[in-house]
């Protein structure tokens, strides 16, 4: 890989002459633990007397359960509990449902409505011995007809949820200024379909749980690797019935990957933390195996079926939007949100487009359950939207690149509001796409270069076409928990709201100064891997005078922490950069009156100066040590919550009254992917992928390209690798990874990262969300490529992923033969 330089092209001069850590590739102090094995995991707790438990799932998509006969499996000596849906409903709750009138257990009780979902739970002395057990459960079904097709269960001719009596629950549709008008009179209505395949996270480390019921107490301490732990964490007392006092949810620091898809994983935590309470408070481990995180692990992502117009005047202006979708949600509404309003946070991408429609429905269908997966809805939108642009530069006659050039919001409309009511606060889109363009142009399209037209012409004689297109996406950032409750609030009380209802939960930061003089600080939410340590680390070193390594950084459980939204939506790089620096003013505005009480002086004689108090005349001074000696707490601890960037902005009040998303950072990226279609196979590869990324402030230049790498490397195994395939009859098609492709080494392409920082005007640090771009913007990028290089036979990328059948078909039927171009 190689960088350029990074342009500022905003306002980001230092404010001190004193070397800030900020800015800076500081080492991730997360790092030494991770690549020494030193890091601990869940797999890696396991308490004295400790039993596990094994899950009994079923095999069927859709049946009634007759029976579940266990007197086999509780026949054997190693077998300590067997625990049914029905022993559930009888002592515990059901799971929150994201939508009203739903209940689940965490055990199916009458029906499954998917293939992997736990029927039973066996708790044994090992986790062999628990398999083993589990296969001695004999449950009888009464097979049903599946649904396993979106489109098809709208029709209703096999409702899932009887009680419901629709498999389609919730449906809306939006318009923001004058849709029709614009589309009736607009020169052309150019109108296509596209399809979203269904993709999730798969991290290293799958869901786990250590949970034990005190009996002396009544409560419950449950270790897990729960996503989101202080926000989500009433899906597990609510379930078990206890309040939240009693039930004390600790994340370790050390998490191998979510994505988001970690945020719906209580059903185990509950499901532990039941069999310890049946078991009069022996401790209960759970770690779900691979199969069972491919197959029945709650975790798949948003998959959709797209019908898009856009209405486009003859001279290249875009005028009208309208997307509809069906979002397939799979057997069961998860909590707390679903995933199709964000998308309306970017609803025109960089694009100047004023009159949109804007419909979705929700589909249940006898799948593994939707939960968030990094990007939560946003990447199938830009993708669908992009693909849509291509068609109209076609239809147009206009090359790609000028009609997107054309039709993007200019920078002096910044902050800009598009129509949804969400802001975009800085950017200089136009100028990013510029570079890109040149860029390629100056490296690549030049003697020697991937795209000199005289190696295009020589690949194309041996069946390989080569392009590369230029887009630009805008990766919302920093989203509240607000959003969260207003799309939970049925629509009569939503519209009766006003700005005085809105709550949004700050980021808690607490520390305090230790004997040595050292610092320790408390993040108030969990980590999968982000780097949150070491930022908070460099912020709080910077604002008390110190280095990083006098700060050390740990994390809080969910009783301790006040309620928080946490680690989700590009949100923890502004949330926790805001929170230090708050932090860090608190405790020296503390300290200084420390020192005066201590000086016997005024506050406004005292001041700060690395790492200590001094006076102005006398020059006394003491160090932090010695303050924290004349302390009893009450000066040299402090705890901050930093206010979410929208809440305390009236620009957003039209979209916080509502219920239209918030995310007031709108980080971009420009990408120039350029491919290789190999039109004998289909196969596409990446040669070098080319990306502008604009995030603001860069808080830590390493962790924001260790972001950006990643979240290619998974938007390039959405775009062309990744799938969770299922048959006509619901049974899934990928439950190993022989048959779930991930992108390797292997084929990730060269990435050439480059970098300019528009700091963000609504955020204290200037940074902007980045926890989910290339994720966002690479599989529409890559499949912005695709259609410049199959132009030629009419050919868009009507489906994600492009695998190498998909890409062969599309060339099949377009007339290219088996022997593929040039030969």
């Amino acid at each position: 890989m190689s960088r350029a330089e990074t342009e500022s092209v905003g306002d980001a001069t230092p404010t001190s002459e004193r070397e800030s850590y900020t800015g800076q590739s500081v080492k991730r102090v997360e790092d030494y633990d991770i690549l020494t094995g030193r890091a601990e995991y869940i797999h890696d707790i396991t308490p004295p007397d400790c039993l596990h438990m094994a899950l009994v799932r079923s095999v069927h998509p859709h049946a009634r359960i007759e029976e579940v006969d266990v007197s086999r499996a509780l026949d054997h000596p190693d077998c300590e509990l067997v625990i049914t849906g029905e022993d559930l409903k009888a002592d515990y709750n059901p799971m929150p449902s994201g939508l009203p009138g739903f209940e689940e257990w965490s055990l199916a009780t009458d029906k499954v409505l998917y293939s992997g979902e736990p029927v039973a739970a066996i708790v044994a002395s090992d986790r062999y011995a628990a398999e083993d057990i589990a296969d001695r459960v004999v449950v009888n079904y009464e097979k049903l007809d599946a649904v396993a097709d979106a489109m098809e269960a709208r029709t209703d001719e096999h409702v899932i949820h009887e009680d419901i009596g629709t498999n389609v629950p919730d449906s809306e549709r939006f318009e923001f200024g004058d849709p029709q008008t614009a589309f009736e009179a607009a020169d052309h209505v150019v109108e296509g379909e596209y399809s979203w395949g269904r993709i999730s996270g798969v991290p290293l480390e799958t869901a786990g749980v250590v949970a034990q019921y005190d009996t002396e107490n009544d409560s419950f301490d449950i270790d897990c690797n729960i996503q989101l732990h202080t926000l989500v964490d009433d899906t597990v007392y609510d379930t078990l019935g206890y309040p939240p006092e009693k039930v004390r949810l600790n994340v370790p620091a050390d998490v191998g990957g979510s994505y988001g898809t970690k945020i719906a994983i209580h059903r185990y935590c509950c499901l532990a933390a039941m069999a310890s309470q049946y078991l009069d408070g022996r401790p209960v481990k759970f770690v779900e195996d691979r199969v069972e995180n491919l197959q029945g692990g709650d975790m798949h992502s948003s998959e959709r079926d797209y019908k898009v117009k856009l209405a486009v005047d003859d001279d290249g202006t875009i005028s009208g939007l309208d997307v509809w979708f069906v979002d397939d949600f799979g057997a069961y509404p998860r909590y707390p949100v679903n995933q199709v309003l964000k998308p309306l946070a970017v609803l025109t991408n960089a694009y100047h487009i004023e009159d949109v429609g804007y419909e979705y429905e929700l589909a249940l269908t006898n799948k593994t359950c939707q939960t968030a997966y990094r990007g939560f809805g946003v990447p199938s939108h830009l993708y669908a939207l992009e693909m849509i642009v291509d068609e109209a530069a076609r239809e147009l006659g206009m090359d790609p690149t000028a009609f997107r050039r054309q039709n993007l919001i200019p920078p002096e409309e910044m902050p800009y509001l598009i129509p949804s009511k969400n802001i975009y606060d800085s950017g200089d889109f136009p100028a990013a796409f510029d570079r890109i363009v040149d860029i390629v142009d100056e490296e690549e399209r030049v003697e020697g270069g991937l795209l000199d037209p005289e190696v295009v012409d020589q690949r194309r004689e041996e069946g390989y076409i080569r392009a590369a297109s230029p887009s630009i996406h805008v990766e919302p950032g920093v989203s509240g928990s607000d959003w969260t409750d207003r799309q939970r609030t049925d629509r009569d009380t939503l519209e009766a709201r006003d700005r005085d209802d809105v709550e949004e939960l700050p980021e808690h930061l607490r520390g305090s100064i230790r004997p040595d003089g050292s610092v320790e600080a408390f993040i108030a939410t969990d980590s999968q891997g982000q780097g949150h340590r070491t930022i908070v680390a460099q912020l709080l070193a910077d604002a008390l005078e110190l280095t990083p390594d006098d700060v050390e950084v740990s994390y809080l459980d969910s009783v301790e922490a006040p309620t928080e939204y946490g680690t989700a939506a590009s949100r923890m790089a502004v949330m926790l950069s805001g929170a230090s620096e708050g932090l860090g003013e608190l405790l020296k505005t503390n300290l200084r009156e420390l020192g005066a009480r201590e000086f016997d002086a005024e506050v406004e004689d005292v001041v700060y100066r690395e790492g200590g108090v001094e006076h102005v005349e006398t020059r006394e001074r003491l160090t932090l040590a010695e303050l924290r000696d004349r302390d009893d707490g009450e000066y040299t601890a402090a705890a901050y919550d930093y206010q979410h960037p929208a809440s305390v902005r009236e620009e957003f009040d039209d979209a916080l009254t509502g219920k239209l998303p918030v995310y007031p950072t709108a980080a971009f990226a420009a990408n120039a992917p350029i491919i290789e279609v190999d039109t004998r196979t289909g196969q596409v590869e990446i040669l070098k992928f080319y990306t502008l990324r604009d995030c603001g402030t860069r808080l830590n230049p390493m962790i924001v390209d260790g972001q950006a790498m990643g979240g290619l490397a998974q938007g390039i195994g959405a775009a062309l690798y990744e799938e969770f395939g299922y048959a006509d009859d619901g049974q899934p098609q990928a439950i190993t990874l022989f048959d779930y492709l991930l992108p390797s080494v292997k084929n990730m392409p060269d990435l050439e990262l480059y970098h300019q920082e528009t700091p963000s005007p609504y955020t204290a640090t200037g940074a902007k969300g980045t926890g989910e771009g290339g994720m966002i913007d690479g599989p529409a990028a890559i499949a912005t490529s695709l259609n410049t290089a199959l132009a030629e036979f009419g050919i868009v990328t009507d489906t994600i992923p492009a695998t190498g059948h998909r890409v062969r078909r599309w060339l099949r039927d377009a007339g290219v033969g088996t022997e593929g171009v040039g030969r």
